[in-house]
């Protein structure tokens, strides 16, 4: 095993972990309450900027992660695997661009009355622009998870069940706003076990 694998290995575990902790901390820590809530009141509490940083850190671990996981396939994956990567490399780069509104400006604004409407009232999350980005970034994810996740598939080198469950979770996930916050979380964990699949098999 070289270096670069190992780091990559530990880079995909590490990620994996931070967003697994994301996810169960999330409904447990902030006060979501049952059926709609005040997202304003959400943002404004103690738990949401650590849990914001959990979230950035784990997205990041995932980037360079991602990479070792294509290094290691790449003579087999083909145009597939390549076009899946860059897609997939991506969205994480818009994640992580998601991820910084939540850590340093959704503070600021739900921390004043004048502004909090714009959280709470969801003026924010039905802009326009806001909206293009958020279906963009969930269609890159789209995409490139399931070329991604058909190249690990049809690798020699990754379990199997490592690419069903990045793919089912990348999908729930994706669509887990349309219904309900909850769903996101569990398309994260799912999401997660799967790459940690991926992070031991490099630790091999």
């Amino acid at each position: 095993m070289n270096v670069f694998e190992k780091l990559g290995g530990i880079a995909v575990i590490l990620g994996s972990l931070l967003l697994s902790a994301y996810a169960v901390l999330f409904p447990i820590l902030l006060p979501l309450g049952t059926g709609s809530f005040d997202y304003a009141e959400v943002v404004r509490s103690p738990a949401w900027v650590p849990l914001a940083l959990v979230a950035f850190a784990g997205v990041l671990a995932l980037l360079v992660g991602f990479y070792a996981v294509y290094a290691k396939m790449r003579d087999t994956a083909g145009m597939q695997g390549a076009v899946g990567f860059l897609f997939v490399e991506a969205a994480y780069l818009l994640q992580a661009c998601k991820v910084t509104w939540e850590l340093f400006l959704y503070p600021v604004i739900a921390r004043y009355p004048e502004t909090a409407f714009l959280l709470r009232d969801a003026i924010i999350k039905n802009d326009p622009a806001v909206l293009a980005f958020r279906i963009s970034a969930s269609a890159t994810i789209l995409i490139g998870i399931v070329l991604f996740c058909l190249s690990i598939y049809r690798s020699a080198i990754y379990p199997k069940p490592a690419a069903a469950l990045i793919f089912v979770g990348a999908v729930v996930y994706a669509l887990g706003p349309m219904i309900s916050v909850y769903v996101s979380i569990v398309g994260i964990f799912t999401f997660a076990v799967g790459c940690m699949l991926l992070g031991v098999r490099l630790l091999r």
